[in-house]
């Protein structure tokens, strides 16, 4: 398995450099600009309206690289790794074929190993509308995730001041455990998006767009070890309070069924719209609202195997970012989701017809409530921009969460709220030595959160004798708490910045960062970060 993954790393990184080489010119002295510094300072370039492209101002900018990253601390949620670490290669570039057409594109190739893993069996536990938890904490073991990501994009101008885009956004990957019970994930992920533009004069530009995306997580499950041993997992439909299913071979029906792939399949549609105003000179302001609706559900549609959850939800976004000079910006991102899961009530047929029994549905009831309100706040100021690269950077952020959910379970229900807020400051400084670039950051974080761990209550009298839902109160207070717990971090890195002969520049950097808890339940936890990348821009 190492092999497979540094044969597919290395391979990665000789395609990139090797592109790299053919394209760059052959310039020994001139620096590139920074690919972050480009995107930074454009707004327009983090909109899903890819017509934006547009205001890429250089003919070329690329970047090529790979990277290791090693995490550890104990200082993690319920489906993390305390010992993990990820090698990856990236390379994105921004290539305008003539005044009329500017192309965007990425690849990214990462494989990610963690180890005392359990949890969740999802690839993201906070993406779906429920999860699938083990009930026991002694089935963790070692998980691994390897992900294909690809992105293209472009923008033409069509006439004067009217400009369309377009944008392909894919993801694939593959996520397994190695311990019982094990689970093995394929995931696809395709968003499609397509807008417009046009500029109004010198004073203003508008643009709208639609937004479509599909994703596929398939989940086998396994056991390849003691088969005597029963496994337990936990329908979590919020709050890790659901109801227990045991893992069988021989079962044909249940949310972890070994009779095949059984796939959690989304669906989104929604639109946008953006003006970047100018009110004055040298300054921008612009602005993009986005709505999309969501629907999925979690089984498959056929007359013999049920569908066993679906849910649909909505999302409301604002952005904002108000610039000066494209040297100081101050972003603003508002979010509101909305989404509802609903359990079907079916049976298995008694009768069968040719040895299959068919699906027979009576109905739903909805099992979650949710929803979660985002807000995050941000400050940027480049100065002393030379040579494509600002001499410092300063920026300080801040956020805040807010997320309510109530899971029912008829005539039980389970209550929670959580409010998180954090902030950042970080500077850094580029210092240009003859042929030579040398780079500081230094940042500090803070957060902490407060609210309601769970509230359990009844919606009629019951009597004694009827048991509550399961819960795994383990995982519950450990998620609570480590979105809560005041902790404290800070981050340092290093990058060295070299003329090459064929590209223009390329670079060692070195990063790393250590969170701690003070108290509370996770007293005297850390979490460390360390990553160490190798690259160029061209």
């Amino acid at each position: 398995m190492a092999s497979n993954v540094f044969y597919r790393i290395i391979l990665c990184s000789g395609v990139i450099f090797c592109s790299a080489t053919l394209v760059a010119a052959q310039d020994s002295c001139a620096y590139r600009q920074d690919i972050a510094y480009v995107r930074q300072s454009e707004a327009w370039l983090h909109s899903e309206n890819a017509s934006g492209l547009q205001h890429v101002a250089a003919s070329n900018i690329s970047s090529a690289g790979i990277y290791f990253v090693k995490n550890n601390g104990e200082y993690v949620n319920y489906h993390q790794s305390d010992n993990s670490y990820e090698m990856g290669a990236l390379t994105e570039s921004f290539f305008r074929i003539n005044p009329r057409i500017v192309f965007y594109g990425k690849v990214h190739y990462s494989n990610f190993t963690g180890q005392n893993m359990g949890g969740s069996t999802f690839i993201n536990p906070y993406y779906n509308a429920f999860d699938i938890v083990e009930f026991s904490d002694t089935t963790r073991g070692a998980k691994n995730l390897e992900r294909y990501h690809l992105v293209g994009a472009v923008s033409a101008r069509l006439v004067k001041g009217l400009s369309l885009g377009g944008k392909l956004d894919y993801t694939a990957a593959n996520y397994a455990k190695y311990k019982d019970l094990r689970h093995t994930n394929t995931f696809f992920d395709l968003t499609a998006t397509a807008g417009l533009s046009y500029r109004i004069g010198s004073v203003a530009e508008v643009g709208a767009g639609y937004y479509y995306r599909r994703s596929i997580e398939g989940i086998t499950f396994a056991v390849y070890g003691n088969t005597d041993r029963q496994y337990t997992s936990l329908i979590n439909f919020g709050m890790f309070y659901g109801r227990t299913e045991l893992f069988s071979t021989s079962a044909s029906v249940g949310y972890t069924n070994s009779s095949g792939m059984l796939p959690v399949v989304n669906t989104f549609n929604g639109w946008s719209v953006q003006a970047n105003l100018k009110p004055a000179k040298h300054w921008s302001f612009f602005n993009e609202f986005a709505y999309k609706t969501r629907k999925g559900y979690y089984g498959t549609r056929s007359t013999t195997s049920p569908v066993y959850v679906e849910h649909e939800g909505t999302y409301r976004t604002y952005t904002g970012a108000l610039s000066f000079k494209k040297r100081h910006t101050l972003q603003l991102h508002v979010e509101r989701e909305q989404l509802d899961n609903f359990e079907n009530i079916f049976e298995q047929s008694n009768s069968a017809t040719g040895g299959r029994h068919e699906i027979v549905y009576y109905g739903n009831n909805k099992v979650l409530d949710r929803k979660t309100r985002r807000l995050r706040a941000a400050y940027t100021a480049q100065l002393g921009a030379a040579g494509g690269y600002p001499a410092w950077t300063l920026h300080a952020a801040g956020g805040s969460l807010l997320r309510q959910q109530t899971v029912s379970l008829y005539p039980f229900y389970r209550m929670q709220e959580v409010r998180y807020y954090e902030g950042a400051l970080l500077a850094g400084r580029n210092i240009a030595r003859r042929r030579s670039i040398y780079s500081l950051t230094l940042g500090v974080s803070y957060g902490s959160g407060r609210g309601t761990e769970k509230y359990d209550g009844t919606y009629v009298a019951v009597p004694e004798s009827q048991r509550p839902p399961k819960s795994s109160d383990a995982n519950l207070k450990r998620e609570y708490e480590y979105l809560t717990a005041a902790h404290v971090g800070g981050n340092v890195g290093l990058q060295y910045a070299f003329p090459l002969r064929y590209a223009k520049h390329g670079y060692v950097r070195a990063d790393g960062a250590l969170t701690g808890v003070p108290d509370g339940y996770f007293k005297s936890q850390q979490y460390a970060t360390a990553t160490l990348t190798v690259g160029c821009n061209f």
